[in-house]
């Protein structure tokens, strides 16, 4: 068998031959520097410069170390960090069971166009700018909206619910958001289970609940995990939903950063705050990649 990189000769059109270089599949070092610099100089500038100016910032401004125990004793930062935490678990576990499920039918129907649909109810959400998904929202949970009105004609209530400015819209407005993030981790765990497994536990007595449990959870947990801290780790974060669908009801620590900011001018409490949300999300991504790997996690993603 002729090896892939013997040389042999081509004609050059004037009665001679030259030889071809062998192929190589890898990039000289100078063009693979050049082509990777751009980013390093991005993310120099734009990631690690600010995260080591907010740290000096948060230890040197102010009573230096003490921003944090002025930032951890406040009991709105407290209550912030707790309301963050509780719904962003809530939003996981709502994203990742959602998610799941539609990678779940996407693997296992036929029919084209249930594909269409769990496919468009994926890419919505990315079209749309989030003051329009929580514009959308608040149209939906008003006291006039289309849910009280519902409940109103169906004779559920008597009187028209306070839906807006309560934890439970926040919820729901991140969990849309969240959703597509969650599908697109777990799917790819989830095209990769052999159907045919299935088939044999059925088979042998197995029932549906029996078998999904037993066989496809083990094999997309991967995916499963790495979907619950993405979600996790990007629902710590949110601004924008927790104030027009929450209000002061629904306080997150990205609210209170931003008043201490720009009613309080507190910048150096500012940054401690900022500085322990950031520890939140490495250490959601580090109690991950120790549970199952970062070759596990790799793996799920595809």
């Amino acid at each position: 068998m002729m090896s892939l990189t013997t040389e042999r000769p081509v004609p050059t059109g004037r009665g001679t031959t030259e030889k071809t270089k062998p192929w190589s599949s890898t990039l000289p070092l100078r063009t693979a520097l050049f082509m990777v610099a751009p980013l390093g100089v991005a993310i120099a500038l734009f990631v690690i410069y600010p995260l080591i100016t907010l740290v000096w910032d948060s230890v040197t401004m102010g009573d230096g170390p003490g921003n944090y125990g002025a930032a951890l004793s406040s009991g709105a930062v407290r209550r912030a960090i707790g309301v963050t935490l509780l719904d962003s678990a809530v939003v996981m576990v709502l994203a990742v069971v959602g998610g799941t499920a539609m990678a779940w039918t996407l693997r296992t129907t036929r029919r084209g166009w249930v594909k269409a649909l769990v496919w468009a109810a994926v890419l919505l959400p990315f079209w749309m700018g989030v003051v329009v998904k929580n514009y959308a929202f608040a149209l939906l949970l008003a006291r006039e909206g289309p849910i009280n009105s519902l409940l109103l004609r169906v004779g559920a209530v008597q009187e028209p619910l306070e839906l807006m400015y309560t934890p439970t819209a926040v919820v729901l407005g991140m969990t849309y958001t969240m959703l597509p993030y969650a599908f697109l981790a777990v799917y790819p765990s989830v095209s990769m289970v052999n159907l045919d497994l299935l088939n044999a536990a059925r088979g042998m007595g197995a029932s549906e609940r029996r078998a999904f449990g037993g066989i496809v959870l083990p094999l997309i947990r991967p995916g499963l995990i790495a979907g619950c801290a993405i979600v996790f780790a990007m629902s710590i974060g949110f601004y924008v939903t927790p104030v027009l669908l929450g209000g002061a009801q629904t306080p997150f620590i990205a609210t209170v950063i931003s008043d201490d900011i720009f009613r309080f001018f507190d910048y150096p409490r500012a940054a401690a705050t900022s500085v322990i949300l950031l520890v939140i999300a490495l250490t959601t991504l580090a109690v991950t990649i120790r549970a199952v790997g970062l070759k596990a996690i790799r793996g799920g993603l595809g």
